[in-house]
C-alpha cells in the first residue's frame, strides 16, 4: 500500500474517480453515459454482479415479490458480488485506473471515508448527483427487471437526499447536481396513494410480524412519509446535462 501511495503521489496530474449517486429510478447509469466520455473510466457498481448472479441462480429479478427463503439466498449473493466488487476495485487502484464508483450514496460516512482515501492515493474526485421525485423513483423502480421493495426505495430515496448539501460541502467545485425527472413527473407524495399502487401489489410478504413489530413498523413508515414530505419542500437546484458535460471535462483535463 505504501508503495502504490508513492506512485501514485509521483504522477503529476492524478487518476480520476468519479462517485455517481441518487436514488433508484434516477437514471445514474444512463446519465454517466451521457456526460462522462466512454471508454475511459472503470466502472465499480456490485448492482451488475448481482444481477448477473441472480440471473444465474433462478431466482429472478423481482425482489419486491421475493418470500423470506428468496430474501435469504438473495442476501447471500448480494455479498458475493460484493466481494467480487471489492476486488475489483483493489485491482483498479492497483493498476491506477480512472474509475466511476457508482452507487446510491444514501450512507455520507462510508462514501466520505472512501474519498478520501482515494485522496490520499493521489486521486482527484468528482461527484455526480441525480435527482428525481420519490414518485418517478417508484415508478422506475416497478418497471425495472429488477426491482426492489417500495419501502428500501423510498428509504434510499429519503437518505440520498438529505446528503445533498454534505456532498456539495465535501466535493466543492467538483460537485453537479443532475434533474433527470420526465416531463411533467408528479412531484407529490401522498402516502396513501403510493401504499395502494406500489406496496399492495407487491406479493412479497416476508416474515411473519409480532404486534410489537408490525407497530414499529408502522411508525418508522409515518416518520419516513413525513421525512418526505419535509425534503421536498424544496426541490435543489440542478445544471443541465451541457454544462455537466462541461464541467467534467474540465475535470478529467
Amino acid at each position: 500500500m505504501i508503495k502504490l501511495v508513492n506512485l501514485l503521489r509521483e504522477s503529476k496530474q492524478g487518476p480520476k474517480a468519479i462517485f455517481l449517486a441518487g436514488p433508484a429510478g434516477a437514471g445514474k447509469s444512463f446519465i454517466g453515459k451521457q456526460i462522462i466520455p466512454g471508454g475511459k473510466f472503470n466502472v465499480i457498481n456490485s448492482d451488475d454482479t448481482y444481477e448477473e448472479l441472480l440471473k444465474a441462480s433462478g431466482l429472478g429479478m423481482k425482489q419486491k415479490d421475493f418470500g423470506p427463503e428468496e430474501l435469504s439466498q438473495a442476501a447471500k449473493l448480494q455479498a458475493q458480488a460484493q466481494k467480487a466488487t471489492k476486488e475489483k476495485y483493489s485491482q483498479a487502484l492497483e493498476n491506477r485506473h480512472d474509475i466511476i464508483i457508482d452507487g446510491t450514496g444514501a450512507a455520507a460516512n462510508p462514501l466520505l471515508k472512501k474519498k478520501a482515501e482515494l485522496e490520499e492515493l493521489g486521486y482527484d474526485t468528482f461527484m455526480v448527483m441525480i435527482y428525481v421525485s420519490p414518485m418517478t423513483s417508484l415508478e422506475r423502480n416497478a418497471d425495472r427487471d429488477r426491482s426492489l421493495m417500495p419501502s428500501i426505495v423510498l428509504r434510499t430515496w429519503r437518505d440520498v437526499n438529505k446528503n445533498i448539501q454534505t456532498y456539495e460541502q465535501a466535493f466543492k467545485n467538483n460537485f453537479i447536481l443532475l434533474n433527470n425527472d420526465p416531463t411533467g413527473a408528479d412531484k407529490s407524495f401522498d402516502p396513501a396513494i403510493v401504499k395502494r399502487r406500489f406496496f399492495d401489489t407487491s406479493t412479497g410478504k416476508g416474515k411473519e410480524k409480532t404486534p410489537e413489530e408490525t407497530m414499529k413498523r408502522a411508525q418508522e413508515a409515518a416518520e419516513l412519509n413525513q421525512s418526505i414530505v419535509d425534503i421536498l419542500k424544496s426541490e435543489p437546484e440542478a445544471i443541465d446535462n451541457s454544462q455537466a458535460r462541461a464541467k467534467i471535462q474540465a475535470f478529467i483535463g
